[in-house]
This record gives structure tokens, sequence and C-alpha cells, in this order.
């Protein structure tokens, strides 16, 4: 039976690994870069759960308040045929004659 290997190798930019290196010289809170590369995607996997959840719990709410609708008469924005006389206008110019005085 195979083990699984407990650790991947990922590859950062240099750049990054010198800020990294830096903040953790300068902090000291961490014990080695690894260390702060695991805290750092653990908080950016939290963050995206969260965004994930927000957008599930959003989608719900529209959904279950779409159950059941039907169209409304007049909720189209849009130019209906008996107002442009049977053509539309996909240029939304407003070409029909004006009533003065009004």
């Amino acid at each position: 039976m195979t083990k699984k290997p407990k650790y991947v190798t990922v590859s950062i930019p240099t750049g990054i690994a010198r800020e990294i290196d830096s903040l953790i010289e300068e902090l000291g809170y961490w014990p080695s870069r690894g260390a702060f590369v695991r805290e750092a995607c653990l908080e950016k996997i939290r963050e995206e759960r969260r965004r994930l959840r927000a957008l599930r719990d959003i989608t719900e709410e529209t959904d279950q308040s779409l159950q059941g609708s039907t169209p409304c008469r007049g909720t189209n924005p849009g130019i209906s045929p008996r107002e442009s006389g049977g053509v539309t206008n996909p240029q939304g110019n407003d070409s029909s004659p004006k009533i003065k005085g009004g």
C-alpha cells in the first residue's frame, strides 16, 4: 500500500519570498516561511469560503423570491410593438412624434 504524501511543494516569486522573510525577521511572529505561508493560505481559504456562502445565500433568497411568481404586465423596459408602430428600434432613440404643449 502506497502512502500519500503529507506535503506538496509550491513555488512563489522570489520577491514575495523576500517580503515574507522581511516580515518574519521584523515581527518575529512566525517560526518559518512555511508557517507564514500556511497561515496566509488558511486565511484566504476562510475568506473565499465565506464569500461562496454569501453568494449561495443570495442565490437561494433570489430563487425563493422568484418561485411561483409570474411576470407582471409592464415590467419589460423595452418598447412594445404597439408603441413603435410594429418596428423595434434597437438603438433606443425616440423618434416618435411629440405632443405640443405637453
